[in-house]
C-alpha cells in the first residue's frame, strides 16, 4: 500500500466511564436505543483516563504498527464533524473535521495499553471515506 498523506489529526484525554466511552458524530448524544449506525462509536477502555487521537485520511491509511489492536467498521456522519464524548457527563473533546456533511466513512480503531513509559491506555481512531461499491449507483425513491 502507497503512503496516503494525513488530512487532519486531533489528540485529547478522555475519562472513562463504567468503561466506556464515545467517539460522536458532533449532532448526536447517544442514547441507550440508538444504532452505532446513528453516528457514533461506543469504545471501551480498562484505564479510567485514556489517550485519544483521532485522523481523517484521504484514503485508507497503513497500519501504524503491529502491536496494536484493531477494530474496523462504517461511522456515517451526519455534519462531516466529529468528537470524543464521555458517557453521563456528556462532556466533548478531540473535535475533527472529516470533511462534507451526510457522508459514511471507513472507521478503524487502534489500541494500545503496554508501553513501559507511559502504560495508559492509547486509542488510535482513523477514517477515510467509504466509496460506493463498484457498478452500485444510487436510485432516488422520489418520481
Amino acid at each position: 500500500m502507497v503512503n496516503v498523506p494525513l488530512v487532519a489529526r486531533s489528540d485529547c484525554e478522555v475519562d472513562v466511564h463504567d468503561g466506556t466511552f464515545f467517539v460522536v458524530d458532533v449532532s448526536l448524544s447517544p442514547g441507550p436505543c440508538e444504532s452505532p449506525e446513528s453516528g457514533w462509536l461506543t469504545l471501551s477502555a480498562e484505564d479510567d483516563l485514556v489517550s485519544l487521537a483521532l485522523e481523517v485520511w484521504d484514503e485508507e491509511p497503513e497500519d501504524p504498527r503491529e502491536v496494536w489492536t484493531d477494530v474496523s467498521r462504517v461511522l456515517r456522519s451526519e455534519t462531516g464533524e466529529i468528537c470524543a464524548m464521555e458517557p453521563y457527563t456528556d462532556v466533548r473533546d478531540g473535535f475533527l473535521l472529516l470533511g462534507e456533511p451526510g457522508r459514511s466513512w471507513n472507521v478503524r480503531v487502534h489500541t494500545w495499553a503496554d508501553d513501559e513509559a507511559d502504560p495508559r491506555e492509547r486509542f488510535l481512531v482513523r477514517f477515510w471515506p467509504r466509496e460506493a461499491p463498484a457498478g452500485w449507483t444510487w436510485r432516488s425513491s422520489i418520481g
